[in-house]
């Protein structure tokens, strides 16, 4: 199953299943300006999201609808067929992350004791929204019922596009991108050197807990490595590779892991991440969100690692 953002060219699909549950819903869709005019409304903001059968042609399974402004679920639909195969939970869990948890989360929905409202009301009890106003009718004059899901202070949601998609779209364009438009970043990154094609930088709150741990950011805006043109790879791996040696005649390390994420700021940059004999994660992946204990004890402490870097990069 794929869950992704509901595109322009996916509206007859989603016109195909709205005539489906138009019975359910008790209102004409298909035929109402008022909806075509919600699809497009949702398409343009990115809150609409939809799940496809990835071995079945990417057959369309189900349609969530919400507002990141009233911090609510506005539509939620699954094609009859594919219902109870856990399609309507992926798409209303992918839903909630893009909305504050912090905050109450509304939805209105069918009544207690509408047969065909059973299944969604099924599924938004199982993620904890409650009855809360049984007296409401929709624009139609359908009997409704607005259900809240309590704010949760527990639940912790990261920066990346999985809690932040609509920003990080807009980041993934040059126009508004933080590092193109030179907004400044998190204070505790410093930088240790500027190379011909990118900036070297690190933080004193090393991740994993890696002695060292640094990135490489390109300066030409890409988001994927296959976006680079031959040149721009070859420019840019080889700032890559000559901060490594850098990093691990200075660190000492056994070997430098090299990964590229972008999750949380699309444009591209690679991080080195030295790994020892005594780290965290022996035959393991590095768990990133560790950054404490501080690794270098103080700012004096890093910044050595600083000055010893760029002394190296220097001889090289």
């Amino acid at each position: 199953m794929l869950v992704r953002e509901v595109k322009p060219e996916d509206m007859n699909r989603w016109l195909e299943l709205a005539a489906e549950v138009e019975a359910v819903f008790q209102g004409s869709m298909i035929n109402s300006q008022e909806f075509y005019n919600y699809m497009e409304a949702k398409i343009k903001k990115k809150e609409a999201l939809m799940a496809t059968d990835r071995n079945n042609d990417n057959a369309l399974l189900g349609i969530i609808g919400f507002s990141r402004t009233s911090n609510s679920i506005t539509w939620f639909a699954v094609f009859e067929k594919y219902r109870n195969k856990g399609v309507g939970e992926k798409l209303l869990a992918c839903a909630l992350n893009q909305l504050d948890r912090a905050k109450e989360i509304t939805v209105t929905t069918f009544r207690d004791g509408y047969e065909l409202g059973a299944p969604a009301r099924g599924v938004y009890h199982q993620f904890g929204f409650v009855d809360f106003d049984n007296t409401i009718y929709d624009d139609q004059g359908n009997p409704r019922c607005l259900m809240k899901l309590l704010p949760d202070s527990t639940i912790k949601q990261g920066q990346s596009f999985h809690y932040t998609y609509k920003r990080y779209m807009e980041w993934a364009d040059k126009e508004y991108c933080p590092v193109c438009s030179h907004q400044a970043g998190p204070s505790d990154i410093v930088l240790i050197k500027e190379l011909q094609h990118s900036w070297l930088k690190a933080s004193m709150h090393a991740q994993g807990c890696l002695w060292g741990k640094c990135h490489v950011l390109c300066k030409k805006h890409f988001v994927e490595l296959h976006d680079m043109p031959e040149q721009d790879l070859l420019d840019f791996m080889k700032d890559v590779q000559r901060a490594s040696k850098a990093l691990k005649k200075v660190s000492g390390a056994v070997k430098i892991n090299y990964e590229i994420h972008g999750n949380t700021v699309p444009h591209l940059h690679v991080h080195l991440f030295p790994r020892y004999m005594n780290d965290q994660f022996p035959s393991a992946p590095i768990d990133y969100r560790i950054t404490e204990p501080n690794v270098y004890g103080s700012e004096r402490g890093f910044r050595h690692f600083i000055e010893s870097m760029k002394l190296e990069l220097e001889k090289l």
